[in-house]
């Protein structure tokens, strides 16, 4: 077999181009090496992307709260099919493995100040004679701020816009028990 110069030359640029086929073999006929390369960094994406991600604390404790909509109000009552205001979020944290007291200004000593409010975060109501309810907070709508609640004797776990001013939110405290 003779090969003529034009040949021999472009094998000649073949060997210096070696690494790019190189590159190129690896990829499927017809890819480019970039293409190759773009489809590894695709496939890392997808992998990263279909991991689960781990949901908040807040929006854990809202599923729970959820869960017991409609369960009646009933005082000192702490569930699993009856709450008064503290037993719900006590037993809502307790779900989440977090301990706290069964009285609403008792919680607050469990909680500290946050400057933007989250969904699962607690809603303290005050008077003159201090905190007097406590609800688990879900968000903002409507230009609202709403809570779940167990509101009082004759009603049932449920979400309500938030009524008065003499409120504020605070988060639980990270620390498990």
């Amino acid at each position: 077999m003779t090969l003529g110069l034009a040949t021999v030359l472009m094998v000649g640029l073949a060997l210096v181009a070696a690494p790019t086929q190189s590159a190129t073999a690896a990829s499927p006929p017809g890819a480019s090496a970039q293409a190759g390369a773009h489809t590894g960094a695709q496939t890392s994406t997808q992998t990263t992307k279909k991991k689960k991600k781990k949901k908040s604390r807040g929006l854990r404790a809202l599923r729970r709260v959820k869960s017991q909509a409609g369960d009646p109000y009933s005082y000192g009552a702490n569930g699993p099919h009856a709450y008064d205001c503290s037993g719900l979020t006590q037993w809502v944290y307790k779900k989440l493995g977090y301990h706290l007291p069964h009285s609403s200004s008792g919680q607050v000593s469990h909680t500290f100040k946050v400057k933007k409010p989250r969904k699962g975060d607690l809603v303290f109501f005050y008077g003159s004679g201090g905190v007097y309810h406590v609800g688990i907070y879900a968000g903002k709508h409507d230009g609202r701020r709403w809570v779940w609640h167990s509101p009082r004797s004759g009603e049932t776990v449920k979400k309500d816009p938030i009524w008065t001013d003499s409120h504020f939110i605070r988060r639980v405290k990270y620390k498990k028990h």
